[in-house]
């Protein structure tokens, strides 16, 4: 048999993951050579790796195909990259229509790491790039700033009610106001840190300073996007950076019912959620901005829609200023990020 290509496919969980060896021979015949279940740990990535090398046919270019499934394939994936593995990570978006072509009704490991090795071999994929560990450090705080700003919002909300119920508990609304406080104080702490790590990198900061002379665009916004992203290091187009954040129109329609177009939202939530409030205020303080959503609320009749319509625009804006290194400038169209 002649091997034209070879990948191994790997579908990731959080304690283990499967591979599937697959070959792509000569007649453009796809063939499973092998499948194996690993833990997500050290020590299968290792005998992952000497597994798929004993298997795999000299002399040709290996490759690896995985989903970007939350934060579980970033270990194997930088032990492949100081294996000086070719790389291959795919959207769960991009893998779903490939699989869909084959009208595969079952959904196993096994099968799943069948369909991402026949991809790597059939797909010219784009290989992954091993980003700096300060975007990996700033993706860390970034969502524990979300997250803690979400848990105060939470009490915030339940403080209001209690005082303005009935028979309010006084002692019940000082543990709520001293537990404001104190979240009120690790917020601020997380947002000295993650200023002293841009602040410490040259080249970061010159570009966030630029991104953020945005009107409605600040500081923490920006920072929250670069380190979802990882400085963009993987993302080519404007249209493959809305889809990975969820932005993308999914379109259901069956027979003569035609269903409504809305954001996928099966995206990076992070992402989505650092936009939400910029893009408010960019309606407010920009008129670019201001004219497009009156335009489009207008002719949709709903305001959230115009809305998102917006954190889209701001995130490619995001992009093509972070990719050009240039700054804003008001009702001036950028030329496209290369």
């Amino acid at each position: 048999m002649e091997v034209i290509r070879q990948n191994a496919g790997i579908d990731i969980a959080k304690d283990s993951f499967v591979s599937t060896l697959t070959f792509l021979l000569k007649g453009q015949i796809v063939k499973h050579i092998a499948t194996k279940k690993f833990p997500n740990n050290q020590d299968g990535f290792c005998k992952f790796y000497k597994w798929s090398m004993a298997l795999c046919v000299e002399d040709i270019a290996i490759s690896f195909t995985m989903e970007a499934t939350g934060i579980y394939y970033e270990s194997l994936a930088y032990y492949l990259e100081g294996e000086r593995a070719r790389i291959h990570v795919l959207l769960p978006t991009k893998v779903k229509k490939f699989a869909e072509s084959f009208n595969v009704k079952s959904k196993t490991d096994k099968i799943d790491s069948k369909i991402l090795g026949q991809m790597g071999v059939e797909r010219v994929l784009d290989i992954w790039k091993l980003s700096s560990k300060i975007y990996r450090h700033l993706r860390t705080l970034s969502r524990e700033r979300q997250q803690i700003v979400k848990e105060r919002t939470q009490i915030k909300n339940q403080l209001h009610a209690e005082e303005h119920c009935g028979d309010p508990i006084k002692t019940t609304i000082q543990r709520m106001k001293k537990r404001i406080k104190y979240l009120n104080k690790q917020i601020e702490d997380i947002e000295k840190e993650l200023t002293r790590i841009v602040d410490k990198d040259d080249y970061i900061s010159e570009k966030v300073k630029k991104i953020i002379s945005v009107p409605g665009l600040g500081f923490k916004t920006v920072v929250a996007v670069i380190a979802e992203t990882q400085g963009f290091i993987n993302i080519t187009s404007i249209r493959q950076l809305n889809s990975y954040a969820g932005y993308d129109v999914s379109i259901k329609e069956s027979g003569k019912w035609k269903g409504k177009a809305r954001i996928s939202k099966k995206g990076n939530s992070h992402i989505r959620q650092a936009m939400y409030m910029p893009s408010w205020s960019s309606i407010q303080h920009t008129k670019t901005y201001k004219i497009f959503y009156e335009r489009l609320n207008e002719r949709k009749g709903n305001g959230l829609i115009a809305g998102t319509a917006v954190q889209k625009k701001l995130l490619g804006l995001i992009y093509t200023l972070w990719k050009n290194d240039t700054e804003y400038i008001d009702n001036y169209e950028i030329k496209k990020a290369s």
